[in-house]
């Protein structure tokens, strides 16, 4: 790799019809790190989510991947290197645990035939170890809780195999303990298995307690602020990405907001 940049974004623009969201955007997402994008809502994280997956078209500028634009990679080869898992998804509910993150396998078959049936085996069962949840692989999805349902959907991510995994609001209507165990989780993905995690956090001190990187938009959809936690998060720049006065306080040398 040329440089540590995971996603490479260079003068971006995007609108919703005569909404403009991101007027010549440019930011750097590192390689190996734990990447959160936060903002007050409406200020384009789920856009910028749906632009670095493929899923909308920048309407200039580029987005590079490994310094690859983005736009040449078809959606085979995107998913042969980045993973991804979107705030909803939904499956049948009679559908087991194992069969759903054996989709994630789909990237690695030619005219929908397995390619390596004992290295996707291998992966599925990987996936789901890692994740916590082998012991729920005969469970249909109807069977399992909010929290499961979530290790079940990353663990399909998983099975990819990548090196890179995206993730939007990954712990949106979970309780507390659910959300931690899944924060936890991906914080060991990057820490004990190496892999790239770039996600969009709704929660500011989650966003601050598990991401080595953050990039903070502002309303408009301009980056505010991007670096490590301890360094760039100060009351005025929550004022400036929420636009509300709220105390920030050191909590084992870590920025933690206090929001009551």
């Amino acid at each position: 790799m040329k440089n540590n940049s995971c996603f490479s974004i260079k003068n971006l623009s995007f609108s919703y019809g005569e909404k403009r969201i991101f007027q010549n955007l440019s930011l750097e997402i590192p390689y190996g790190k734990v990447t959160t994008i936060m903002g007050a809502n409406g200020c384009g994280k789920s856009t910028l989510f749906q632009l670095l997956t493929k899923n909308e078209v920048p309407s200039s500028g580029v987005i590079s991947l490994q310094n690859h634009n983005l736009s040449g990679i078809d959606l085979k080869s995107f998913s042969k290197k980045v993973a991804t898992v979107h705030q909803t998804n939904t499956a049948p509910n009679d559908m087991t645990v194992k069969k759903l993150v054996s989709y994630g396998r789909v990237p690695y078959t030619r005219l929908g035939l397995p390619i390596n049936p004992e290295l996707d085996e291998r992966m599925i069962n990987r996936a789901m170890k890692i994740t916590g949840i082998l012991r729920l692989k005969g469970r249909t999805i109807q069977q399992l809780s909010g929290g499961q349902r979530q290790r079940a959907w990353i663990a399909m991510a998983l099975a990819q195999g990548t090196k890179i995994i995206l993730l939007d609001e990954s712990t949106t209507y979970l309780d507390i303990r659910y959300q931690i165990q899944i924060l936890r989780m991906i914080k060991a993905l990057n820490q004990k298995a190496g892999i790239t995690v770039v996600m969009v956090l709704h929660d500011i001190n989650q966003a601050l307690s598990y991401s080595d990187e953050i990039i903070a938009l502002s309303s408009h959809g301009e980056p505010v602020v991007q670096g490590q936690p301890q360094e760039i998060i100060s009351e005025e720049v929550i004022k400036k990405i929420y636009g509300i006065d709220l105390a920030v306080k050191r909590v084992n040398d870590k920025p933690f907001v206090i929001t009551v």
